[in-house]
């Protein structure tokens, strides 16, 4: 309501502004064009909304009558409406979804079918779930849940392919890593029950970097690659558990280094170019960032002293003395360390730069973290001094970064990083009282500061 207001308003003066010559004809159509711009935007979104609204109505109109008829028709009846209610929607959204499109390439204006056939294929989707659970409980056919939704996320995942929809792919990577959260809490209790949907699930972060990946930038969605990034690094290390290799009584304390290795070395070195009739790089850059998040966080993890004190005890359930090989985990480490090492090749007979080899030693420090151990120095707490200092380097270059480029995001991403580092070690060495409140004090002080001059600068 205030913003239909505002721009009855602005209208309203505009008009006057022109009879009184402040702007001229020319200014007053751009402003006008510009304004109807904004306002088929707004509608846009708010028939969306609407629309996504009637999509989920939609879908439960749909379980309520089949729970309204399941003991009326019989149920190769109810399949056929099954497969007919998802067919018509799926042909009829395939329909609208392409004539606007066909209708820009001519040069005619975009119509309002696009927004309508987009939402029928997100509600196709869902309905594809809906189909696979009704038709698996009228056969009774006895299948778990993680299988039902990987089926159903592989489902929406070539659709997405299939259309170059973002909202298709964001949705299928969504179900997928539910899928996989399920299947993480029941593992235990398999008992050695492998199928192929079991072998999968167990190789996700493999699967998420070849087949996700690829589709980010098949729908050149710049929010399905960060996710899928995101999801690749914790599901790898949630495979791995590095941090249960941190000691000397075991022999596979490569999968933890390998664990520390792949993320930042896969995220820094990515390229688009690589791919097939790519012709320009729309993730490097975020892949970069991302790149330096993870070792940030890596070197913010590793420096805590109680990791190296009691590893069997952290992000662990095992002991170290039952420690065995993770054979799944081996795979997807022997086909992600090909293709990292592929990248950097790529990366490095390009024209030279210095920050790779800085990353590239940074990562090499993070893989020889499980090795520290091994190394029999006098200087008790080395890895935790070696860890705290690379997390403040890092924290600093930042900072540093971000005052030459003038970059707000980056400026308080490093002072709020190495704000929490200074917290974070204060506690966790339980300090006295007095020495809390002077470095709370000190650190608001510091904040307030640099964060003043810092805006103060870029204006």
């Amino acid at each position: 309501m205030l913003l239909d207001n505002f721009r009855a308003k602005l209208r309203n003066s505009l008009q006057v502004w022109r009879d009184a010559g402040i702007i001229n004809d020319v200014q007053y159509q751009q402003i006008t064009q510009y304004q109807a711009n904004l306002e088929k935007t707004v509608q846009n979104r708010n028939a969306k909304t609407v629309i996504f609204l009637a999509s989920i109505l939609i879908v439960t109109g749909a379980i309520t009558f089949i729970a309204a008829i399941q003991q009326v028709l019989t149920r190769e009846i109810k399949v056929l409406l099954l497969l007919s209610l998802l067919a018509a929607t799926n042909i009829t959204g395939f329909y609208l979804w392409q004539q606007p499109i066909k209708a820009q390439l001519k040069g005619k204006p975009v119509f309002r079918k696009y927004i309508l056939g987009k939402s029928l294929l997100i509600l196709s989707a869902l309905l594809l779930g809906v189909n696979l659970s009704v038709i698996a409980q009228l056969f009774h056919i006895n299948q778990a849940n993680y299988e039902l939704l990987l089926m159903w996320g592989a489902g929406v995942t070539l659709m997405a392919y299939s259309y170059e929809e973002q909202t298709l792919a964001i949705f299928g990577l969504v179900i997928v890593l539910v899928c996989y959260l399920i299947f993480s809490n029941e593992l235990p209790y398999l008992n050695n029950n492998v199928n192929w949907i079991v072998i999968i699930l167990q190789h996700m972060p493999l699967l998420l970097w070849v087949v996700f990946v690829p589709l980010a930038i098949w729908c050149k969605s710049r929010i399905c690659f960060i996710l899928t990034a995101i999801a690749f690094t914790l599901t790898l290390l949630f495979n791995i558990k590095p941090l249960q290799y941190l000691n000397t009584t075991n022999n596979f304390s490569w999968l933890a280094a390998f664990a520390f290795i792949l993320p930042p070395a896969l995220l820094w070195s990515y390229d688009d170019l690589l791919f097939p009739k790519v012709s320009k790089r729309y993730f490097q850059r975020v892949a970069r960032n991302l790149a330096l998040a993870c070792l940030c966080i890596f070197f913010y993890i590793l420096g805590f002293n109680h990791h190296w004190q009691a590893p069997d005890l952290i992000l662990s359930y095992i002991k170290p003395v039952n420690v065995s090989l993770n054979n799944a985990a081996s795979i997807d480490i022997a086909f992600l360390s090909v293709i990292a090492v592929t990248q950097w090749l790529f990366l490095l007979q390009q024209k030279f730069n210095w920050k790779n080899l800085v990353i590239l030693s940074w990562i090499v420090i993070c893989g020889l973290a499980p090795f520290f151990n091994y190394l029999y120095i006098d200087i008790p707490d080395v890895p935790v001094i070696l860890f705290n200092a690379m997390n403040i380097l890092f924290c600093l270059l930042l900072i540093r970064h971000a005052m030459q480029k003038r970059e707000r995001k980056e400026f308080w991403g490093g002072v709020l990083m190495l704000t929490l580092l200074v917290l974070t070690r204060m506690y966790e060495y339980q300090t006295d009282l007095l020495f809390g409140s002077l470095v709370l004090t000190f650190c608001g002080l510091v904040v307030i500061g640099t964060g003043t001059w810092f805006e103060s600068r870029i204006r």
